[in-house]
């Protein structure tokens, strides 16, 4: 895995997306269903998505590797939740809410570690041998995506409804 950024760097980075969402959380402007198309997401969507990822992957995975060292971190394909769980059904500024939670959790269970422990290595079933520290620069690239996914979305949804007003 390439290198990954300084811890204070990544915990900056986990804070800095976890600000963005509260900032969407809470403009009632948004339709939280609004999709573009059938095959995308929609903010009520990716709600949920980031909420289970933060609960279930990254939480997971990073109290799986604080135990102890050589610990198996199984992959998951969390895209695949979203019809089974029926996202679109869920209330959107309350699985943001939920969300913006778990990172404070996750902020909250990093922060303090020693560098030892970011140090700690799990096996990885994708990407082999993998440390924390590895482990939360895919949790920032995860976000990364998904911010330009959210803001995409705002933007054509801003679009839509300036086409359907002219």
């Amino acid at each position: 895995m390439i290198n990954p950024p300084p811890v204070p760097d990544l915990l900056a980075e986990l804070a800095a997306f976890r600000d963005y969402v509260a900032l969407v959380a809470v403009d009632d402007a948004y339709n939280w269903a609004y999709r573009p198309s059938d095959a995308e997401w929609s903010l009520t969507e990716i709600a949920c998505h980031l909420r289970d990822v933060e609960h279930e992957v990254h939480q997971a995975r990073y109290r799986a590797l604080i135990n102890g060292d050589g610990a198996f971190l199984p992959g998951v394909d969390a895209d695949q939740w979203a019809i089974p769980r029926n996202y679109r059904a869920q209330n959107c500024p309350t699985a943001f809410s939920d969300f913006l939670s778990a990172r404070d959790e996750t902020i909250a269970l990093l922060a303090t570690l020693p560098p030892e422990v970011w140090a700690r290595q799990g096996q990885h079933t994708y990407f082999g041998p993998t440390s924390l520290r590895e482990l939360v620069y895919l949790a920032v690239q995860h976000d990364r995506v998904h911010r330009q996914q959210i803001e995409a979305l705002i933007q054509q949804q801003s679009e839509s409804e300036a086409r359907d007003q002219a």
